[in-house]
């Protein structure tokens, strides 16, 4: 089986053969790692050592995934963890800063949000600035629409 490590990203639908809107079951059944879960407010997550399966307490659905240092599969099939912001998009009027999240997210991608890596601070983005990611995570666009100010 293809390691849960090195699936292609896609923004607002899937990490590898992790499907966003996919059951809790199936979600159960493809997991090969060993994981463990938590309650958190309206969903369980489940926790693998590199991701983390955000699963709607209503609808039995997934409805977020994130992915961790050590996770390798990549967005556009070049970037992921480790790589800068300005890389995915190098338009710094494109990147919107969630600062109570403490995320971003480009107009360019929808359905996808960045985290910097723990030792990065967080900034508006500019060129002149570096701006490592740390971590990512989908969801359908509309999940994210929320942020907007």
């Amino acid at each position: 089986m293809k390691s849960h490590l090195d699936g292609i990203v896609v923004e607002g639908e899937r990490v590898g053969i992790f499907l966003l809107g996919m059951s809790e079951e199936v979600l159960l059944e493809s997991l090969v790692q060993p994981y463990e879960s938590e309650k958190r407010h309206g969903c369980t997550v489940y926790l693998t050592r590199y991701m983390s399966f955000f699963v709607d307490e209503q609808t039995k659905k997934v409805n977020q995934i994130c992915m961790f240092k050590g996770f390798k599969g990549k967005i556009l099939t070049q970037y992921g963890i480790g790589s800068d912001l300005l890389e995915v998009d190098p338009n710094p009027e494109n990147w919107h800063v969630y600062w109570e999240a403490s995320c971003y997210a480009s107009l360019k991608y929808k359905g996808i949000i960045f985290g910097l890596k723990e030792d990065a601070i967080m900034n508006e983005i500019e060129t002149n600035k570096s701006f490592p990611i740390g971590w990512i995570c989908i969801a359908p666009p509309s999940k994210y629409e929320r942020y907007e100010e």
